[in-house]
């Protein structure tokens, strides 16, 4: 896994991408995650832009595939991603196959309901965060979650956050949480007055980004 504690989807989304000899291949679009036993990782990218087109004309593969890159090619993040491979070796390693069943793009997390642990529909993903460890947050918001922030004057600064820890399950149908909602609210209330970005579901919150 690269290092890319203390980052979100969004800080990395549209950023150029570099091959090791400082050559630009495209930018970022979106990123694919695998779940499995309730569980997620970060898998792969996928790039897009006109650069990005020529370099699959050049190999034979059709622009409209969407081929992805292993997160194992990404070297460092900054203010552009930098790739550990040459676009020659890229050429070896690009998988233009499908998304596997327990893939799932950010894009299509973004649009699956979060429900508390009742079934209520409190909102969605609306970004990934990789703390200082490398774990993934789900950062959500939307619905009953923004009314809960906004109710106590803490929106748009403030946002909830998940890890894997607080998901009871994962599916293309819904993400479910292991609070409920009346949970959700003692945990914004208890947060309230202490900087912070995000605010985990459970235990201390996150340090401010």
């Amino acid at each position: 896994m690269f290092d890319c504690c203390n980052m979100t989807f969004s800080d990395m989304k549209d950023k150029n991408v570099l091959d090791s000899e400082g050559k630009e291949i495209g930018r970022v679009i979106d990123f694919v995650f695998h779940y499995e036993d309730d569980k997620m990782e970060l898998e792969s990218m996928i790039l897009g832009g006109s650069r990005f087109q020529e370099f699959l004309e050049t190999i034979g593969i059709k622009p409209d595939s969407d081929p992805v890159i292993d997160v194992d090619s990404i070297e460092e993040v900054n203010e552009e991603m930098h790739l550990s491979v040459t676009r020659e070796e890229l050429q070896t390693t690009l998988d233009a196959d499908v998304l596997q069943e327990d893939d799932m793009t950010f894009s299509d997390l973004s649009k699956i309901p979060v429900v508390d642990s009742g079934g209520k529909k409190i909102g969605n993903v609306i970004d990934v965060w990789f703390d200082s460890k490398g774990m993934i947050w789900l950062v959500l918001g939307g619905g009953f979650l923004e009314e809960t922030l906004e109710d106590l004057g803490l929106q748009p600064d403030i946002d909830f956050i998940a890890s894997e820890g607080h998901i009871i399950s994962i599916s293309k149908e819904r993400i479910r949480l292991k609070m409920n909602k009346f949970e959700l609210e003692s945990t914004a209330e208890e947060k309230m007055g202490k900087k912070s970005k995000y605010l985990k579901l459970i235990g201390e919150p996150a340090e401010e980004r």
